[in-house]
This record gives structure tokens, sequence and C-alpha cells, in this order.
């Protein structure tokens, strides 16, 4: 959701005149919610996850998505290729949301299995 306000915050302000900072503010914000998501990813799931390799790939692209957002200032192609880019940030990040979505649906499904077995001698 956050990304989706920040792409309509950019275009507003390339296409309707708004004033770029609020892009700039809410985009600050947007990754300071990625870096702490990040950060709660490694703690919970571990360094070796696939949520949390694909939480630093996000941070990577958001780094590039700055940088191309800061050359968008001065020139049409960079402002393409900045939008083009915040749509492959979007599709990254919406997958990071799913796996985060399905790795909470399992360990809730296993915590649930772990609390209805059966503990000790069934025999009467």
């Amino acid at each position: 959701m956050m990304i989706f306000v920040q792409v309509i915050l950019g275009g507003g302000s390339f296409v309707l005149g708004w004033d770029v900072r609020y892009h700039l503010v809410w985009g600050t914000l947007t990754f300071i919610v990625l870096i702490v998501s990040t950060v709660l990813a490694r703690r919970d799931f571990g360094v070796n996850s696939t949520l949390f390799k694909v939480a630093l790939a996000v941070i990577v692209d958001f780094v590039v998505q700055g940088i191309l957002g800061l050359f968008a200032f001065g020139s049409g192609v960079a402002v393409v290729v900045h939008l083009t880019n915040a749509f492959l940030l979007a599709v990254i990040v919406t997958y990071l949301i799913s796996f985060a979505d399905s790795a909470d649906k399992a360990s809730t499904t296993i915590l649930s299995q772990t609390q209805t077995a059966p503990t000790g001698n069934l025999r009467g």
C-alpha cells in the first residue's frame, strides 16, 4: 500500500504539478518501514530465510530507485526508467508480502498442530 501511494504521489508531482516534497517524505517513511520490516524478518526467520533475502533485494532496489529519482529531476528518460523501476519494486514487494503471509500461515498451522497433538500415553 505504501508503494502504491508513493507511485501516486510521484505521478501526481510529474503530471499534475503536485509538490515533489510529498513524494520525497512519503518515500523516506516507506524506506524506514522497509528497514524495520527487514530487521524483524531477520529476527523472526533468520538470515538464511527467503523472506530476509527478498527484503534485502527490496532495500537495494529502493536505493537504486532513490538514485534514479534524483536523476529524474533533470532528464525525461530518467523519469521513464524511474517509473519502470517503481513497477519492478512493487512486484518484488508484493512477492515479499505474499511470502510473509504464507510463512505466517504456515507457522500458525504448525503451532495449532503442536497444541492439538495428544501428550502422554493414551492407553488406559
